[in-house]
Parts: C-alpha cells; structure tokens; sequence
C-alpha cells in the first residue's frame, strides 16, 4: 500500500513539473509567433488574408482559431450554399471579432476562393505552424509516457525481487518449520521407546523420560497453536472485532499474567504505566496476544538478574499511543535486526536453547498494524535499558 501511494506522489509530482514545462515552451512560443514568426509571414507572404490581420495580436489562440477557421470555411465551401448557411452564421458569431472581416467577405463572396492555390499555401503554412505549437504537448506526452514506463518497469523488478525474496523465505521458514517439530519429536520419540523397550529400569529415570515427553508434547502444542494464529491472521478472511478499550487496563492485565514468571526467573520489571483510563478502538483478544508474545520474548531472553521496563506513553490529545517494552538483555545484531518482524528469525543458539519459535514477534507486528499502528525495534541503549520493541498506535 505504501508503495502505491509513495508511486502516486511520484507520478504527480512529474506529471505537475512536465506541464510546467509545456507552460513554459508554450509562454516561449507565444512571445516568438508574435513579435517574430507573423510579422515575418506578414512581410514575405502578405496577401489577402495575412494582410488582414495587422490589427490583430497574433498569439498560438489566434492561430488555432485562423486554422480552425479556414478549415471549417475550405469545407463549407465544397458544400451548396443553402446547406452551409447556417453553419456560416454560427461561425460568423463564433469569430466574432477574431476573424477580419474582409477576409470573410472575399470567401463569402466567392465559395471557391478558398480552394485556390493561395489559401491552400495558407493553410498549409497555418498547419506548420500549428505542429510547431504542438511539440511541447508531444515531446511532454512522451516525455511522461517514458517516465511512467521506467517506474513500471522499476516496480515490476521490484516486486520480481520481492517475490524471489519472499520465495526464499518461504523455504527457509518450512526449514525452520521442520526443525522446530523434528527436534521435540525426535525426543519425544526417543525417550518413548526407551521406556517402551524397557531399557530405563531406574524408576527415578523413568519419571525425568515422562516429565522430558509431556515438556516436549507441550512445546510442539504451543508451536502448532502459534503457527495456526500466524496462519489465521495472514488469511484474507480474518477481520478484527474491535470494541472501546481501555488500553491502560488492558496493558496492566497482562503484565499481571506474566508477573509471577518473572519473579520466578529473577528479572525485575518497572513499571511506567498512567493511573488514568486512556480508551481505544481495540480487537482485545488479538492486541492481548500481541502484548502477551513481547512480555514472553522478554521472559525469555533476559537472564536472571536482569529488568524489563515497560512504559505507556501518550500525547496531549491523546491521538497517539507509545507502549515500550524495553530490557537490559543482549543487543540484537544488524543483520537480525533487519529482519526481526519475519516469521523464525531468531539466532540459531536462541532457538536450541531458550525455545523460542521466532513466530512471537511476527505475530505482534501483523497484530499491531491490522490495527493501524507500528511495532518497532528500539536499539539505541540507554541507562534503563538496552534494547526496545515500541508498540505506536495513532
């Protein structure tokens, strides 16, 4: 959508600089005829009907209208005299004062006079010079027409190289996508046929087997149950069923479901959320979700010993909604970073070791801008916190 909008601006803003252009050549060849190109005609070719014309203002209006007007008149001129009647007087009132009246009596008088030689050299000439007036309209046109096809031929490589890009990541998120299942099952499994085969005799052994299968049954629950959200969300018939929420409650209850695994863990959370209600046209399912994926991305990627601080931010007139989740934990690296809102972009180690799927965020991030907003990642370390990931809401 961005695109299309960031093309339209483009577009209008060459369309607007070719048309000044043609003002301009246009503005140039009215001086030129003028003062120049028909005082010179005048001269050399003179004549009834050029002659007729020393008190007009010769400009390219006047020229359309003496070739329109002979145009017009060199046909009428084929046809009888009673049926181009009424098209003379309707000329006549449209040329009134544009046209020399002496050049209307001449061809009034004789219908054939405009077919002779002369004024076949003046309409010839009035033609020339109307093509000449034309260029700056054709060379624009052109001009404009080349502009919009290179910009076509732009966004096509570019949705050429996104669609390559996004195919590759396809690929690259069902690798992932397999990774993450193999691994639980493959223990899963393992610890299963151990137990089955009775080689773990050990009853203690046993119980670590069983406690290691339901960890791992419910790691594969809770990545099938991201993947379907991610999936949902992505379809094209999934809508929002937004309600008038207080956000600031809304923010302070989930904080409250996530509080005792933080203190379980060790990490020490701030808060800088208002006492005040501030309302908001919210989904409060999903938003829930969004909030619920970044407090556990912070539980699990800051160690024990560190703080998470988390602050709600607004302006005066309340358009415009900031939720920081910021922490001490490690910065995140440039090229993750770029890519941080994708679906399983995370570090290799984060994925072996802390369990994390890489859908949390990507989630978030398509949650938040189904709501008009923005979810950023905030790397610019300060004395609270390390990193951040910005929920903006206008």
């Amino acid at each position: 959508m961005e695109e299309k909008k960031n093309m339209t601006v483009f577009l209008v803003k060459k369309f607007l600089f070719v048309m000044f252009c043609i003002a301009v050549c246009q503005l140039a060849i009215n001086i030129l005829y003028s003062y120049l190109v028909f005082p010179y005609i005048q001269k050399w070719v003179g004549g009834p009907f050029f002659d007729n014309f020393t008190l007009s203002y010769w400009n390219v209006g006047t020229l359309y209208a003496m070739f329109f007007w002979l145009f017009v008149e060199g046909v009428l001129s084929l046809l009888p005299r009673v049926a181009s009647q009424s098209v003379h007087q309707f000329l006549d009132r449209y040329f009134d004062g544009k046209i020399p009246q002496e050049i209307g009596s001449i061809l009034h008088g004789n219908s054939r006079e405009v077919l002779n030689l002369y004024y076949v050299g003046c309409f010839i000439i009035l033609l020339l010079l109307i093509l000449v007036a034309l260029l700056p309209y054709i060379i624009g046109a052109l001009r404009f027409s080349r502009i919009i096809r290179r910009e076509m031929d732009n966004l096509m490589g570019k949705e050429k190289q996104q669609h390559l890009e996004y195919e590759k990541r396809r690929s690259l998120m069902l690798s992932d996508i397999a990774h993450d299942l193999k691994t639980p099952i493959t223990t899963v499994n393992g610890y299963a046929q151990a137990l089955r085969d009775g080689v773990v005799t050990d009853e203690k052994k046993k119980q670590q087997y069983l406690n290691a299968i339901c960890n791992k049954s419910q790691r594969l629950d809770d990545l099938i149950s991201l993947l379907f959200e991610y999936v949902k969300i992505d379809s094209e018939g999934f809508s929002l069923h937004r309600e008038r929420t207080d956000i600031v409650e809304l923010l302070r209850e989930n904080i409250a479901l996530s509080y005792p695994d933080f203190e379980r863990k060790g990490i020490g959370m701030e808060l800088d959320i208002p006492e005040e209600c501030i309302f908001w046209d919210l989904d409060r399912i999903q938003f829930s979700r969004a909030l619920a994926n970044l407090l556990n991305n912070e539980l699990r990627h800051v160690e024990k010993g560190g703080s998470v601080i988390i602050r709600l931010l607004w302006d005066e007139e309340r358009e415009r909604v900031r939720i920081l989740f910021g922490d001490t934990g490690v910065q995140i690296e440039d090229e993750v970073a770029k890519h941080i809102f994708e679906p399983f972009v995370m570090g290799d180690a984060s994925r072996s070791t802390k369990g994390g799927s890489g859908l949390g965020l990507s989630i978030s991030s398509k949650i938040v801008r189904m709501h008009g907003g923005r979810l950023l990642l905030d790397r610019n370390s300060t004395e609270e916190y390390v990193k951040a990931f910005v929920i903006v809401l206008k």
